[in-house]
């Protein structure tokens, strides 16, 4: 590919939208290790459809340090894969709706298009404007799913706390919310407001909500990194110190499953140096928890 390719296929994004190119680029990473917790083939098709120029850049502007392992960001996506796995599972005989708010450039329509059955599933993957322009540009690596047998698949190009994208998404049947790498973009109150609408729209017929969030001591570190090195132009917003701080948000809100960044069960399929960072980190105080991966039911 040419320079002049190159500058065509690179995707524009700026402030948060930028994070989701880190998070594609860790599954490339995740694609190449010894043992992949992935193995998402449309990561790398895309992050080589973007070209040497911006993988390059991309590659200079993260720190180096285990934090930027691939595992970080892989072992949430493959939880949240199983998560989803066991939600359409469990209603194989019905029809059901995913939501995957924030999707970013994330394949797990695509990864999970085979899990869904032939009783009927509407998956709507929504990002902001911006950001599905970017899952356009780069559909020639990364299609829409196939449809047929009851399957539909929709982006949507709106903001996640706006209202009028959810009311257009009928409630007649079990929903699946994914809220991965979302919640601390958001202000708190946007977050916990977002989480109300969500529960209260799908009452009717109820279904799940997954979602990973941070500490606040890990969002301080963070955001202390983000303006001493000015690599990214935002600042992380809603932090978690425990799960009872959702349940409160709604009583019909029962916590089915959770994992800490330290205790998450795909640990274990990992090479032995991010395993040996982990079992540390697990140790020392308020380490643990810098990151859930959490599932309730609504």
């Amino acid at each position: 590919m040419d320079a002049a390719q190159d500058s065509d296929n690179a995707l524009p994004l700026t402030g948060a939208q930028e994070t989701l190119l880190v998070t594609l680029l860790a599954k490339y990473n995740d694609f190449y290790q010894p043992r992949p917790l992935l193995t998402d083939r449309w990561a790398v098709a895309v992050i080589d459809h973007l070209g040497a120029e911006q993988h390059a850049a991309l590659t200079a502007r993260i720190s180096r340090g285990p934090t930027s392992h691939p595992a970080t960001v892989t072992m949430r996506a493959r939880t949240i894969d199983n998560w989803a796995t066991d939600f359409l599972a469990s209603h194989s005989n019905e029809p059901v709706t995913v939501v995957h708010l924030a999707c970013g450039l994330d394949a797990r329509a695509l990864r999970l298009r085979g899990k869904c059955s032939d009783k009927g599933v509407r998956w709507v993957d929504l990002d902001l404007p911006e950001v599905i322009d970017a899952r356009h540009r780069a559909s020639a690596a990364m299609p829409s799913p196939p449809g047929g047998r009851g399957y539909s698949y929709e982006m949507v190009a709106a903001d996640a706390t706006a209202t009028e994208w959810l009311q257009a998404i009928p409630a007649d049947r079990p929903t699946l919310i994914i809220m991965e790498g979302l919640s601390m973009y958001l202000g708190v109150e946007a977050a916990e407001a977002l989480m109300q609408r969500l529960v209260s729209h799908f009452a009717a017929r109820g279904g799940e909500l997954v979602l990973d969030t941070m500490s606040p001591q890990f969002a301080a570190f963070m955001n202390w990194v983000i303006r001493v090195q000015k690599n990214f132009d935002f600042q992380f917003g809603y932090t978690l110190s425990s799960p009872a701080e959702i349940l409160r948000l709604n009583e019909r809100l029962q916590i089915v499953e959770g994992h800490t960044f330290t205790d998450n069960p795909a640990i274990k399929l990992l090479g032995w140096q991010p395993r040996v960072f982990l079992w540390v980190m697990s140790w020392i105080p308020y380490a643990g928890a810098l990151s859930r991966f959490m599932r309730f039911k609504m």
